[in-house]
């Protein structure tokens, strides 16, 4: 086993030149953000106003250990850096975040506040690490795990490929290097695989490796620049969507669709693994496999999966439930954890927070539903090599998540991790290590005499 955490160097958070406006400087003692329980935290802010240090304006630091507030300060700015002291008893997550109030009281947002626009308030956030390999889930692992994802095997064997292929124009660089398809393809559950395929136009048979991309949880169609792309670098590219509807369609069709088809949340049938909602998903990740595995332009030999947040446990399914994947890369991965909160931390993706943790306890078949889907539980299986990546200001798929499945991978297997105490979800973190691994590999790659 070996263990690559690549950290960034001692930075702003967020350089004045991104906004005209306020941003903040704010850094860890330790610029890494690992520590060790008994250890102190020391987080220093400094609030910029169009680059220059803030006079005058309130600044409050909410620090959370996990998902609960530990408390709130609140700084007068006067020109120089304000201090917030915490610290972990027990392995786990600290984080501080950074409003600037206005005279009435309620954070500022908008425009020349926020850090990034899915966080409106939030002027700058920093996270810290407490013990990281030690943290672990509690065991929930079904006896019949293994038994269970090999009837699901058996089953979706029993359904014929029978892909329909759409060829769609690329961009005119890659007209004439590269052939672009909608694909559909049958599956079991509510909806087929879709997506788009990309292949080089002079690829021979059994020659290319191949890269499956997984999109997030986001309600739009597939990218067919990205495979596209790939293609034009000599690999066989496929990138599917989550919910496996139509291509084509602009986002707010899709969110259209969603209103009666995203049956309560994702959470509908949860009580059954085999009628969760959730389980179509899995089985739509196993079959894109089987697709592209199908293409004669497949090596054989190589066999990439990657994807972020909701794609990122699509990718942990695919790399534990196909033994063909050859890499998985992996980032800030939703799907881990889902009984977090019976450790102080948080239930993962679509569980999280307290209404939907009550859901999981108001009936004992939640819990087992989701331990069948749980990326820690996915993780004993994952033979290939691995790259992961997390970020320290992530509250949505929260750094502890993401380490408890790293933990339970397996000894024999071989896994990196790349992190950054000042990033969080939404793109901003990186996975620095899998990237430059990626392109190792495709480097070598020639289609075009």
């Amino acid at each position: 086993m070996k263990l690559a955490v690549l950290i960034h160097g001692l930075l702003a958070i967020t350089p004045a030149a991104a906004f005209a406006g306020y941003s903040l400087d704010v850094r860890l003692d330790r610029s890494d953000g690992f520590y060790k329980v008994g250890d102190e935290t020391v987080c220093t802010a400094t609030l910029m106003n169009d680059g220059k240090p803030a006079v005058g304006e309130k600044l409050r630091c909410t620090v959370k250990r996990e998902r609960d507030i530990l408390r709130r300060d609140e700084f007068l700015c006067e020109g120089k850096a304000v201090t917030v002291r915490a610290s972990m008893d027990r392995p786990g997550w600290l984080f501080f975040g950074f409003e600037i109030i206005g005279p009435d009281g309620n954070p500022l947002q908008g425009e020349g506040i926020f850090k990034h626009r899915m966080k409106t308030t939030i002027v700058g956030e920093i996270g810290a690490m407490y013990d990281a390999d030690k943290i672990t889930a509690l065991d929930s692992r079904p006896a019949d795990f293994d038994a269970y994802w090999a009837s699901c095997r058996c089953k979706l064997d029993q359904v014929p490929l029978d892909p329909k292929l759409t060829e769609i124009d690329v961009p005119r660089a890659l007209r004439g290097k590269v052939k672009c398809y909608s694909i559909e393809v049958r599956c079991q559950g509510r909806t087929p695989v879709t997506g788009y395929l990309a292949v080089p136009v002079k690829a021979r048979p059994q020659s290319l490796p191949a890269c499956v991309d997984y999109l997030s949880m986001v309600w739009q169609d597939a990218s067919r620049t990205v495979p596209a792309e790939m293609a034009s670098k000599g690999v066989l590219a496929l990138y599917v969507s989550w919910h496996g509807l139509p291509t084509g369609k602009t986002a707010d069709e899709y969110k259209t669709i969603a209103q009666t088809w995203y049956e309560e949340g994702g959470k509908a049938g949860d009580t059954d693994r085999d009628t969760w909602f959730g389980h179509d998903m899995y089985l739509r990740v196993m079959r894109a496999l089987d697709f592209i595995k199908s293409r004669p332009e497949w090596n054989r030999k190589e066999l990439v999966v990657r994807g972020g947040s909701l794609g990122g446990i699509q990718s942990i399914a695919a790399a534990a439930l196909d033994p063909d994947v050859t890499l998985a890369i992996v980032s800030v991965p939703s799907g881990c954890e889902y009984n977090g909160y019976k450790q102080g931390r948080d239930a993962a993706a679509l569980y999280r927070g307290k209404e939907a943790v009550a859901r999981i306890e108001a009936d004992p078949r939640r819990a087992v539903t989701l331990a069948y889907h749980d990326g820690v539980n996915l993780a004993p299986r994952i033979k290939c090599d691995i790259y992961v990546c997390t970020g320290f200001s992530d509250e949505l798929c929260t750094p502890s998540s993401v380490f408890a499945f790293y933990n339970a991978l397996p000894a024999t297997t071989k896994k990196f991790m790349s992190t950054n105490p000042r990033t969080g979800h939404y793109g901003t973190t990186k996975n620095t290590a899998g990237d430059k691994r990626l392109s190792d590999i495709f480097r070598s790659v020639t289609v075009y005499d």
